[in-house]
């Protein structure tokens, strides 16, 4: 809850350009195991929205870290994420964690499209998170897109 108020969620299929583009890039170049590996992702900055793309390594503990955000990403998730002593920033907010947690355990790409009311605020967003493997077939990290269609006041 925020403010009192409850927040109620919609979700939808994928709507933001940039992440329709990322998944058929995916789709295009993933193995016959339906995945695609880290190492057949192309560049980074080549990819459709890649200001509002991460990259996160799944940590063998079940911890998420980031290793690189485009500044779009940074700007709409940034401020709920803590950087460690250490300099890095792992992955803390529990829906985020359970869309990367689904993604790895089911092994395969996952989309949420969100329409959430938080009191007098209106936030749509699409979330696409795309699983990478490793050399051992292991998933070893996300590509993340994160792009918020609209801010609305209610």
């Amino acid at each position: 809850m925020s403010g009192g108020a409850p927040r109620h969620y919609a979700a939808d299929e994928i709507v933001a350009p940039e992440l329709i583009a990322l998944k058929a890039l995916y789709d295009d170049l993933k193995a016959p195991d339906g995945l695609l590996a880290y190492d057949a992702l192309p560049p980074v900055e080549t990819l459709p929205g890649v200001s509002d793309l991460a990259l996160v390594e799944a940590l063998a503990d079940g911890r998420y870290r980031y290793r690189a955000m485009g500044n779009g990403y940074r700007h709409t998730a940034g401020a709920a994420l803590k950087t460690a002593g250490d300099g890095t920033t792992a992955e803390n907010r529990p829906v985020v964690l359970q869309h990367f947690d689904l993604a790895v355990t089911e092994r395969r790409p996952v989309h949420v499209s969100v329409t959430r009311w938080d009191g007098p605020k209106i936030l749509q967003f699409d979330r696409l998170v795309l699983p990478l493997t490793d050399g051992q077939g292991e998933i070893g990290h996300l590509l993340v897109g994160e792009v918020f269609l609209r801010l609305a006041k209610g």
